[in-house]
């Protein structure tokens, strides 16, 4: 296998490890969110949609690999 092949599946498997462990700590803030009240919900809240826009981002990475291969 040639060496920019090599990069590319590490790349690929990097990005897939990545958006595997995000999905986890997803679920613990959303976990979170449901064991919190008052003043702390709203910097939960704010935290869970962080996590969602970074999942997005690299959901879109993920596509971008595909396609250079």
């Amino acid at each position: 296998m040639q060496k920019n092949q090599i990069l590319k599946e590490e790349r690929r498997k990097t990005v897939a490890e990545l958006l595997e462990l995000l999905l986890v700590v997803q679920r613990m803030g959303h976990r979170l969110a449901d064991e919190t009240h008052g003043e702390s919900y709203d910097l939960v809240r704010d935290l869970n949609d962080l996590l969602h826009q970074t999942r997005v981002k690299i959901e879109q990475i993920q596509e971008t690999s595909k396609k250079i291969s």
